[in-house]
């Protein structure tokens, strides 16, 4: 269809029949309209083609009751035809991205959309104005349509536009750490449908990153850099680890507590990390034109409060704009991490002590440490620990220790598939089918890998 249209426009319109461009353009607005239905989980396109359709009927029945076949119908028809390639164009351009893709640039997409369904709206307005009499029976109808398209207010949903709203001022803040990046990508994921499991999450981003590399091939900058923003953020999150950069992380990290006594459970933090507002470690530190750095909602908070002197040192303030300060967060962030290695250590040598006390404490730190961060359950496997209390599973008749034990193994498992699969395929993992004596207020159910290897794979841990 395109290919007759094309050959009609190179012709002079003057020589085709009216009657043959407006079976190919109302075959054309057929064919956008229903592929405007198929553009994944956008209402605005959806909108565009319940008018499209409408306008189809228009053009039925300029074609029963003979249009007018003057040079101002001939132009009308060829702006309308230029406006709906146009939006056939658009279709194309987004029916196959990514969902997470679709999702940030709702708000560009959205008003790409109601630019064209506008501009189709005045084609069909000019097309009306040069067939008044053949659409007298259906005037009313007409001009209502091309009203409503010229007027036409789309938007993205409450939700979703929060959800721009968080990424875009995380991208001007610059918030590029761990927590923030995982609580965005949740979120994004939720709002298109995609399930909130890391190998799913890894698998969008994966298309995601290819959305940026088309960006590139296409010449398209700012769409590139926009997208390299987007990336570098989400990529902080856990989903977006790659596995081997994870474990050579921890190794770095344990090489520099190496010089900390065994029997270090913490390292103080230095005082650039306290702010001097909170007096507490600082998560998301921002920076005054003095150098003074605080935690950004307390500082906001000291500013909205009229205060108009520098939190730390007294002084007056003749600049009251801010900025983050990425370098000082990386380092917090270091920081942190060699306290998880620290508690780490710690737990592993509690857990080969035989005092049943130790072990509980180790397996107690260990769920805390899961809880502060979950790049820890990455770590507490690559340091051992997970074997080692898959092994006192085995050989303790505790009760209260194996019952310990169960939890800190569900909460290794939980959302992560690795963990998940490696625990019960450990040496000592098949004395978990023989745990019911000792457990009888937690069951689990399990299911054979394969049964010629005897590999059993953790289907669910659940707790009463």
């Amino acid at each position: 269809m395109e290919r007759i249209w094309h050959t009609i426009t190179k012709m002079s319109l003057e020589l085709v029949p009216i009657s043959v461009i407006m079976s190919v353009l109302t075959d054309q607005v057929i064919k956008t309209a229903n592929a405007a239905k198929d553009v994944f989980d956008k209402e605005s396109f959806k909108d565009l083609s319940k008018h499209l359709f409408d306008i189809e009927l228009v053009l039925k029945e300029l074609q029963l009751q003979k249009l007018n076949d003057s040079r101002a119908a001939r132009q009308a028809l060829e702006f309308l035809e230029a406006d709906v390639k146009k939006a056939n164009n658009l279709i194309d351009k987004y029916k196959n991205r990514a969902p997470f893709y679709l999702l940030v640039r709702c708000r560009h997409i959205i008003k790409e959309v109601q630019d064209v369904t506008r501009d189709i709206g005045k084609s069909l307005a000019a097309l009306s104005l040069v067939n008044t009499d053949v659409l007298s029976g259906i005037s009313d109808q007409v001009n209502r349509l091309q009203s409503e398209m010229q007027r036409a207010e789309f938007d993205a949903s409450h939700s979703r536009l929060q959800i721009i709203d968080k990424l875009n001022q995380g991208l001007t803040d610059q918030k590029f750490d761990q927590g923030f990046a995982n609580d965005l990508l949740k979120e994004i994921a939720r709002a298109v449908g995609v399930p909130v499991e890391p190998l799913e999450l890894s698998k969008e981003l994966e298309s995601f990153r290819r959305e940026k590399e088309e960006a590139a091939n296409r010449k398209e900058r700012a769409e590139v850099l926009f997208l390299e923003q987007v990336i570098e953020l989400l990529s902080q999150a856990d989903a977006a680890r790659d596995y081997e950069e994870v474990r050579k992380q921890y190794f770095v990290r344990l090489q520099v507590i190496e010089c900390y006594d065994p029997r270090e459970e913490y390292i103080q933090p230095f005082k650039a990390f306290i702010c001097c507002i909170t007096g507490a470690v600082m998560v998301d530190p921002v920076s005054l034109c003095t150098g003074t750095a605080c935690e950004r909602a307390a500082l906001e908070a000291w500013l909205e409060r009229g205060e108009k002197t520098d939190p730390e040192t007294g002084a007056l303030l003749e600049d009251f704009s801010y900025r983050s300060n990425l370098r000082l967060r990386q380092s917090i962030q270091e920081w942190k991490e060699l306290n998880y290695c620290i508690k780490i250590r710690s737990c592993k040598a509690k857990l080969q002590s035989e005092a049943h006390f130790l072990v509980e404490e180790a397996l107690d730190q260990m769920r805390e440490l899961m809880k502060e961060n979950s790049i820890n359950k990455d770590w507490i496997s690559i340091g051992g620990l997970t074997d080692i209390i898959v092994t006192i599973l085995g050989n303790s008749h505790n009760e209260d220790v194996n019952k310990n034990i169960l939890i800190t193994l569900k909460d290794l498992a939980e959302g992560h598939a690795r963990n998940k699969v490696s625990i019960l395929m450990l040496k000592n993992s098949r004395t978990l089918l023989s745990l019911s004596e000792f457990t009888g207020n937690c069951f689990f159910f399990l299911q054979s890998l394969d049964p010629s290897i005897h590999l059993i794979i953790l289907v669910e841990f659940k707790f009463l």
